[in-house]
């Protein structure tokens, strides 16, 4: 079961860790005498040591920063303690960046600073820490040596919990090192340990250590039922990492069985995990399994992806146990697709990986699976010389799987050759170990684990169902409650809302309605003072026509009719003021063009002032408004004749598109418009003094009926100064 062992490793890494910073909180050989209060100085250290601790694992360059910022403070303030972690943290942070030689460096030296130190304790993290820095680089032997003294010193201090964590790193080593009965009796006895301490979580550890070395050894029973009471472990305490792991384990436990469905559905679920996790590591191993279950199931395509993708997760790790196997895995692959040469480029580097990095399981691996590509191209001797390397590896691992496998390949290798006795011996052999891999005792124990496997499975997916609907139920009585309150909160805010806009809305009729009364009480003012000059005048004119003699009548006669059309010019006006104010808001509109209205209004207009000259300019054809026509010529009509009358000899019409509106501008020559009189100029009747008198004509409502027509189609008018001297009339109209 070797693609589960270096995942074991990894994992078992962090707890390791975890495990070592608790015994540092323990109290050492200083408690024990008064210490001196913190001083600033020791303070900063020690906020230093904490961050260099926390980041050494996501973001190692930081704990290095930290750590040489220690040391610095360190030298200054020596403290052998602080020396030590400082160190320790280094080194870590060193191998994470794949340094390793810094690394060892960095980690002998915080050993050799704390063993010149009375407290034993000292000793416990870099002895730690340098040994897996030493078995990062595959350097196992190295790497046992400091975890045997991590172990002498866990048994002088009489701390089990870290004695337990060196039984399973020294166990994972001998694992690596295909030593497993030993690894076997590591693994058992921090079982132990941790089951008398009652630490769950290292307890599933070692449990599912001890189910790899069973699997190694080919008792896939005794595999899957430790593999089962760990994963009910991790499931207790909700260890999402732990889980994962176990499903990939328990799947390649099936793998190994032959029950590839089953195994399927284990590595699936543990694949998904790791990916939940981002766990590049397990991705690529249970990436890997997959793979080969799925070339025993004849999926070619599916299983190359898998592997394909564990051997690019392995390259981006720098990982030579998963880059191996991966490689392993594809050159199995291309056999099977009958491209031997392609096979035997992915077994001979496989193979490289294996021999450099002293990986006993899978050396023998690699030769097995070279001897099939031998056999396969015809190369007996070399096929044979493969086998029996495998065979002897595997003896010296004590690998059944592997030494059935190899004896299953030399029966071939020498049916090939015709030597059918030693054919005999080496198929006797596979068959001897097979028998004993899959006796009727362990087929039954495998049965009744595995039903009872599936049969827990399902009760547990029966409680996580009706915990799911309990809490289903919760959550939409929990939506039925706040959706009520939001009802209830929505209407309430509706009825506000109507009322401040029923109230507001009242505010504006009134408004409007006061505005109109007192818009008609003025103008009823302002009339009955226009007509009181021309009445006075044509009364006037019928009491002296009465009493004149012959020769005065015309004159009389003509003075009357003059005021009788004064008095009726003043009430067309009126009447044209009284239809603006009371025309609606939104009147029908359509598409205008604005060029030939503009010339038809100044050739109707011309006329009337002939001895002056009227310019249009900027008026293209493709200038277009919307608006209702009748209003729209009723108001440029009022302006025009405004300019007109009051200028001296010109008057000058342009247009102009500007951003959201057309601007249409009207300037004279006349005396203009003071500032202060540019807003009374559109009151009814108003005509400044003494240029804009009833003398040139109008009634002074004019403008008045220009402003309101305007605010009804929803622009408006400016008055400024003109270019040409007079005043200039600027109409804003929305596009």
């Amino acid at each position: 079961m070797k693609s589960a062992m270096s995942r074991h490793q990894w994992l078992l890494l962090g707890i390791g860790i975890t495990l070592i910073l608790l015994l540092l909180l323990l109290p050492s050989d200083k408690s024990q005498t008064q210490v001196a209060p913190p001083t600033p100085q020791s303070q900063k250290i020690e906020a230093l040591l904490a961050l260099a601790a926390s980041s050494r694992n996501e973001e190692p360059q930081k704990t290095l920063e930290y750590g040489e910022q220690a040391l610095a403070l360190l030298a200054q303030s020596p403290d052998a303690e602080a020396e030590v972690m400082a160190l320790s943290n280094l080194a870590w942070a060193k191998m994470m960046l794949g340094q390793f030689t810094d690394a060892a460096r960095l980690g002998e030296q915080a050993l050799s600073v704390a063993e010149t130190q009375t407290d034993q304790t000292l000793l416990v993290v870099p002895l730690n820490v340098t040994g897996l820095i030493y078995w990062r680089q595959s350097q196992l032997d190295k790497a046992l040596t400091y975890y045997q003294r991590a172990l002498t010193l866990a048994k002088e201090l009489g701390k089990p919990s870290f004695e337990a964590t060196t039984y399973i790193n020294m166990g994972l080593i001998y694992s690596d090192k295909a030593e497993y009965q030993q690894a076997l009796e590591c693994f058992s006895k921090a079982r132990d340990i941790h089951s008398g301490l009652g630490e769950e979580r290292p307890l599933a550890t070692a449990l599912n250590n001890i189910a790899g070395i069973y699997a190694a050894l080919g008792d896939f029973g005794e595999a899957l039922a430790n593999q089962q009471q760990a994963l009910r472990i991790r499931e207790q305490l909700d260890d999402r990492p732990g889980i994962a792991e176990l499903h990939h384990n328990i799947g390649i436990t099936y793998e190994h069985i032959g029950d590839l469905k089953a195994a399927k559905v284990q590595l699936q679920t543990g694949l998904a995990g790791f990916e939940a996790l981002g766990d590049k590591t397990g991705m690529a191993q249970a990436l890997n399994a997959l793979g080969t279950v799925n070339q025993k199931q004849q999926q070619y395509d599916a299983a190359k992806t898998n592997m394909e993708r564990a051997l690019a997760y392995g390259e981006e790790l720098n990982d030579g146990n998963i880059t191996g196997e991966a490689l392993l895995s594809l050159g199995k692959l291309h056999l099977a697709q009958g491209d031997p040469q392609k096979a035997r480029r992915y077994l001979e580097r496989g193979l490289a990986i294996a021999d450099r990095l002293g990986l006993v399981a899978l050396q023998a691996e690699g030769r097995l699976r070279l001897a099939d590509y031998f056999l396969a191209v015809g190369l007996g001797d070399l096929a044979l010389e493969r086998a029996n390397q495998a065979l002897q590896q595997a003896l010296a691992s004590g690998d059944r799987s592997q030494l059935r496998d190899a004896n299953a390949l030399l029966a071939q290798i020498y049916e090939r050759k015709g030597d059918f006795r030693q054919a005999l011996a080496s198929h006797k052999e596979f068959k001897s170990i097979n028998d004993a891999l899959f006796n009727s005792a362990s087929q039954e124990r495998l049965a009744w684990l595995r039903s009872s496997f599936e049969d827990e499975k399902r009760q547990r997916q029966i409680a996580q169902l009706e915990r799911d609907k309990a809490l289903q139920d919760e959550v939409i009585r929990q939506q039925r409650f706040t959706r009520n309150i939001w009802i209830v909160a929505l209407v309430a805010l509706a009825a506000i809302l109507l009322l401040l806009y029923g109230r507001h809305s009242q505010a504006r009729v009134n408004h409007a309605l006061q505005r109109a009364i007192l818009m008609q009480r003025n103008l009823m003012q302002a009339v009955a003072h226009e007509f009181r000059a021309p009445l006075a005048r044509v009364q006037l004119a019928f009491d002296m026509l009465l009493e004149a003699d012959a020769g005065e009548r015309p004159q009389l006669e003509d003075r009357i009719l003059k005021g009788l059309e004064e008095l009726d010019e003043l009430i067309r006006e009126i009447v044209k003021l009284i239809k603006a104010e009371g025309s609606p808001r939104r009147a029908p509109a359509e598409g205008i063009e604005l060029a030939p209205l503009l010339e038809t209004l100044v050739a109707r207009l011309q006329p009337l002032f002939p001895d002056k000259q009227v310019g249009l300019s900027n008026a293209g054809p493709e200038l277009q408004i919307m608006a209702s026509k009748k209003h729209f010529e009723w108001l440029i009509n009022n302006l025009l004749s405004n300019a007109l009358r009051y200028s001296r000899e010109q008057v000058q019409i342009a247009c102009s598109v500007e951003p959201g509106h057309i601007s249409i501008v009207v300037d004279d020559d006349g005396p203009g418009v003071p500032e202060e009189e540019r807003e009374r100029i559109f009151e009814p009747f108003v005509r400044l003094d003494p240029s804009r008198t009833r003398a040139t004509g109008g009634v002074g409502l004019g403008l008045a009926i220009a402003r309101r027509l305007a605010e009804n189609g929803r622009g408006h008018i400016e008055v400024s100064d003109s270019p040409l001297g007079g005043a200039r009339f600027k109409l804003i109209w929305p596009r």
